[in-house]
């Protein structure tokens, strides 16, 4: 079985072929745009529909899989930041607060043409960083520029209380949600087609 992820995200995809859902790559041309955005979980899922159902013209057979993650906080969505200027403010939001990180998740089998639907929630409390620390992270983290401002895997797990839930869902890629529905449809590890 075929499986194709909406994205050529490269992080996204070492994620993938580590925990061994094997995949083919297939960049999403979709505008962002959801009519849902006071409520962000069927926002997060449209997102991830769009992403799928925009490379499905390019896909034989098999099953796509479509993402979307953002950060949610005091009922406002962060989405990726403009600038340098809106990563310290989204961090100066998160620090010493719980914030949701939510991922949509899209699966449409070409074959049958069944869309499932789902999201995954991960709740990451950070505790207080000073304006000094802050600074540190905005000059020394290259990769600032995503969802909340924060990548959770590098300087700014020096500042993490707790974190619930799923670790991959903050990653972008909640692999046991996937796989779950990927057995729902009676596909396994062992049926994913490799490059």
């Amino acid at each position: 079985m075929k499986l194709t992820l909406a994205s050529t995200s490269k992080f996204k995809s070492d994620i993938m072929n580590t925990v061994k859902l094997n995949h083919f790559l297939i960049k999403s041309d979709f505008e962002e745009i959801s009519k849902n955005f006071n409520n962000v979980y069927e926002y997060v899922k449209d997102l991830a529909l769009g992403k799928a159902l925009s490379v499905k013209d390019k896909v034989d057979t098999g099953i796509i899989l479509g993402l979307d993650t953002v950060v949610y906080i005091n009922g406002q969505i962060l989405e990726k930041p403009k600038d340098l200027n809106e990563v310290r403010k989204f961090l100066n939001m998160c620090q010493g607060n719980t914030t949701s990180v939510i991922t949509g998740i899209a699966l449409i089998n070409k074959d049958t043409n069944e869309i499932i639907k789902d999201y995954k929630e991960t709740k990451v409390t950070l505790r207080k960083m000073n304006d000094r620390d802050i600074e540190y992270y905005i000059k020394n983290e290259p990769n600032k520029m995503y969802a909340s401002g924060f990548v959770i895997e590098t300087v700014i797990s020096n500042f993490i209380e707790s974190i619930e839930g799923s670790y991959y869902n903050i990653l972008g890629i909640p692999v046991e949600t996937i796989y779950k529905h990927l057995e729902d449809l009676n596909i396994h590890l062992d049926d994913l087609e490799s490059i």
